[in-house]
């Protein structure tokens, strides 16, 4: 709108690369299961890895939990087959992909063949759970925005508004959208709409005064604003921050105390680690 198992240093496919491997995936000579139920399939209800790729979104179900821990039951080897042909279309629905990749993640469809999720994501899609948990993020955003922007919209697209809606709302995203779209003589890219965004307050947002100032800048009247350098004040507590934000994860989750049941060396050793770093830091203050 960009680590696979085994700490491989494959970086995840683009869309366009995706579309060919998944289809590689289904050679004709050797059905799946989901082909063998599809040939099952009384015409006048058409399996939905036969309907047309714009139908696959209504075909999906809300994502869900697993309901045991068995085999699949036949319901949810119609959600999984529902799921895999819209993975299949990712090209052309690459939110439907995400929210297909959240139902069997959630529901655990991939425990008939696969342990994991990482796994399942690896061996049928040849694709990294980072870029599966991307998709799953997006899917939201995305399908609000499909009817905006039908024939134009892009993961590229959502990619650039999806921390605007993170932080101020899935309307605020559809309202800059929106805006851009209906402004004739623009093509929508994601080059524009970081540009766009880049013209409106980090710290609020108002739906008028920000359509106001996107067909200001669009039209000419409005210079991108110069982003400053950061301090070394602000990235040493941006920084900070983010380390704070994991630990105290950590901690919460009492990932700690299973990690020292497990190897308490180890444990000891890194927090160790940890402490020389806290005290390098302190003695660069005295």
């Amino acid at each position: 709108m960009n680590a696979a198992r085994g700490g491989s240093n494959k970086t995840a496919p683009e869309v366009g690369d995706l579309v060919g491997t998944l289809r590689r995936r289904h050679k004709p000579d050797q059905p799946t299961d989901a082909d063998a139920k599809v040939a099952d399939t009384p015409a006048v209800s058409p399996s939905p890895a036969l309907r047309p790729a714009e139908d696959v979104p209504l075909a999906l179900p809300a994502p869900y939990e697993a309901r045991n821990d068995g085999q699949l039951e036949l319901a949810e080897r119609d959600d999984l087959a529902a799921c895999e042909a819209a993975i299949d279309g990712l090209r052309v629905a690459f939110w439907a992909a995400g929210k297909a990749l959240q139902v069997i993640r959630d529901a655990r469809l991939y425990r008939a063949t696969h342990t994991t999720f990482e796994e399942y994501c690896e061996d049928r899609w040849e694709m990294s759970r980072s870029y599966a948990n991307r998709l799953i993020r997006e899917w939201p955003l995305a399908e609000a925005l499909v009817p905006i922007g039908t024939k134009t919209l892009t993961e590229s697209h959502v990619r650039e508004l999806l921390p605007l809606a993170e932080e101020h709302g899935s309307e605020a995203a559809l309202t800059v959208y929106r805006t851009v779209v209906e402004v004739d003589g623009v093509r929508v890219t994601a080059a524009i709409l970081k540009d766009v965004m880049s013209v409106l307050p980090d710290d609020r947002f108002d739906s008028a005064e920000a359509v106001e100032q996107i067909r200001t800048y669009l039209a000419g009247g409005q210079e991108r604003p110069e982003r400053a350098e950061a301090s070394a004040v602000e990235t040493f507590a941006v920084e900070a921050g983010k380390l704070r934000t994991i630990l105290q994860r950590v901690v919460k989750r009492d990932i700690v105390r299973s990690a020292a049941t497990e190897s308490p060396e180890e444990v000891k050793k890194t927090v160790a680690e940890l402490r020389a770093l806290l005290d390098e830091i302190e003695q660069k203050v005295l």
